[in-house]
């Protein structure tokens, strides 16, 4: 089905002239000609409004959109971690990890973003620009909840690349970065085959969906975690193509901001990652000013806060946070 011809083409990343729909095996051609061909992006709230807690499980951003978050606090928090969650998952991604700290007096506060988990959208692309403002929203009124409490920002995968955006733009009201595998598999860091397949199918049929069956990726050595994953009405088992597409370009405004990420970072991501490459991510950290402590798992896997040896993960970033929260009584 060709493209609606009242909307304008998806520009080819990398390229400054229009470029030819690259070939694609015919069996995808197929596939997403069955599939709807409109590109539908998340629409914005209601209109203007305070940001707000509005209940205990829900919050309001500036635009007026609601959407759900999860919070494992005490009396007097040491310190607060706002964790965002990965593509596809929700704000419960952290739960054994938050429970863990909160034993240890550090709070966790972890949102689900736009078009994702608990909050309307069931998988549509909101904008990079959208959800990195709503990260920035949070952490305001986090920061206004707990005055006097150090804040971390804490993102996992698309997380991360969100944490990262956020972090790059001055006045942040955190005071900390941790970053957990990291997505910057962007336009730069794609090759031409996987720029073209993409950049195809977004001219073929956006709303059409992927599910990743078939490609042997193994994100967690944790079988039960991934089955309960599987379980889960909250988690997207398929991704639209034009929310692909969006993360693609998130990851890479990501991975071209992090000169500019000066906060006392800390990143920990897996070597041999099967989901995301771990070759950005080791060039991201060197380009971050702020970069204080960077952990490589020769036996980790992607999901590093959920795999059978997270424990240690939990450990590491409990010792970086305690350690920032120290240097301010100093």
């Amino acid at each position: 089905m060709p493209w609606d011809r009242g909307r304008p083409r998806p520009p080819f990343p990398g390229s400054r002239k229009p470029a030819r729909t690259p070939a694609v095996p015919g069996t995808v051609l197929l596939a997403l000609s069955l599939a709807a061909c409109v590109a539908e992006p998340l629409a914005p709230g209601p209109g203007p409004t305070a940001p707000q807690f509005t209940d205990a499980g829900h919050w309001q951003s500036a635009d007026g959109f609601s959407l759900a978050y999860s919070v494992w606090t005490m009396n007097k928090p040491k310190a607060i971690i706002v964790a965002l969650h990965g593509m596809n998952d929700y704000g419960r991604f952290i739960t054994d990890a938050a429970k863990y700290w909160q034993g240890q007096g550090i709070a966790t506060y972890a949102y689900d973003q736009r078009g994702f988990g608990r909050t309307e959208g069931n998988g549509r692309w909101p904008g990079h620009e959208v959800l990195a403002s709503d990260t920035r929203i949070f952490l305001s009124l986090i920061r206004a909840r707990h005055p006097g409490v150090k804040v971390f920002l804490l993102g996992e995968s698309m997380g991360g690349a969100v944490a990262t955006l956020a972090s790059s733009r001055p006045g942040l009201e955190a005071d900390g970065l941790i970053l957990v595998s990291p997505a910057y598999w962007g336009w730069s860091n794609l090759d031409l085959a996987k720029r073209s397949a993409l950049w195809a199918m977004m001219q073929i049929a956006p709303g059409g969906h992927l599910s990743g069956r078939g490609l042997n990726i193994r994100p967690s050595d944790n079988e039960q975690m991934l089955v309960a994953m599987g379980e889960d009405p909250y988690v997207l088992k398929r991704t639209r193509i034009d929310a692909t597409y969006g993360l693609v370009t998130l990851m890479d405004e990501a991975w071209k901001a992090t000169p500019a990420v000066s906060l006392p970072t800390m990143v920990l991501y897996a070597k041999a990652d099967e989901v995301v490459p771990s070759g950005p991510i080791e060039m991201a950290a060197a380009r971050m000013p702020g970069t204080t402590r960077v952990i490589s798992y020769t036996d980790g896997y992607h999901m590093l806060l959920r795999d059978l040896k997270a424990r240690r993960t939990w450990d590491a970033i409990l010792a970086f946070v305690l350690n920032e929260q120290a240097k301010s009584k100093n």
